[in-house]
């Protein structure tokens, strides 16, 4: 499920050649781009370009390092960020959505005519302005029947709220993934400074234990 929304994702930024970087990318770190490029089969400027325009949608990012044994050229190593992808992709179904609603008030409360020759279509005060007739062939507009278009509108409505609702649970088994990991290293970070406290506290003990025994009066011998 999450790899085919990444992939439609991915694919609507930057064409159907890249849907195949998210299989190179997925569950992984810091993948080297010569290895992405021998993948898809791409030059690496071919490459470079697809992952630049995901990264400038922060569908992905990228660290470089120097290659010494190459004259000192730099080479990228990308990694998918999942989240930024399925919250962008969450952000267009909902502006889609609320498009097609706005289609359906339209299409229920306003008239529209059209040529059934030209298949031209106007609202009503655009067809009243030429006396509702065609001005490519003659004939007079007909009143066009919405109905199956506000249909068509309504479903895909349903189909895309479905996969709002897939796109949430993604995002919420995500999100619960992260905050384990926080608390994860959290903890791993208090036991640590613990450790660290303890340690200081048993060299402030012996350093205290040293200073005394330097400090404690010598016994005299007796003659």
């Amino acid at each position: 499920m999450q790899i085919d929304l990444l992939k439609d994702i991915v694919g609507s930024v930057a064409g159907e050649k890249a849907k195949s970087i998210v299989d190179l990318l997925h569950q992984k770190k810091n993948v080297n781009e010569f290895l992405v490029a021998k993948k898809l089969k791409l030059t690496i400027n071919q490459t470079r370009n697809i992952l630049y325009k995901l990264a400038d949608e922060g569908l992905v990012s990228f660290v470089r390092k120097k290659d010494t044994k190459k004259g000192g050229w730099y080479t990228y190593f990308w990694t998918l960020n999942i989240e930024r992808g399925l919250a962008k992709f969450k952000e267009y179904l909902h502006s889609l959505i609320n498009s097609e609603r706005q289609q359906i008030q339209v299409k229920k409360t306003e008239k529209f005519f059209f040529c059934p020759n030209c298949q031209i279509e106007m609202g009503e005060e655009q067809a009243l302005s030429i006396q509702y007739t065609c001005q490519e062939c003659g004939k007079t507009f007909e009143l066009k029947d919405n109905s199956k278009e506000i249909m068509a509108l309504e479903k895909e409505i349903v189909k895309q709220e479905k996969i709002l609702n897939d796109l949430d649970k993604e995002l919420d088994i995500i999100n619960t993934q992260q905050n384990k990991a926080k608390a994860r290293k959290l903890k791993a970070e208090e036991v640590k400074k613990k450790k660290e406290r303890e340690e200081r506290k048993k060299q402030r003990i012996g350093a205290k234990k040293l200073k005394e025994k330097k400090n404690k009066p010598k016994k005299r011998r007796s003659s």
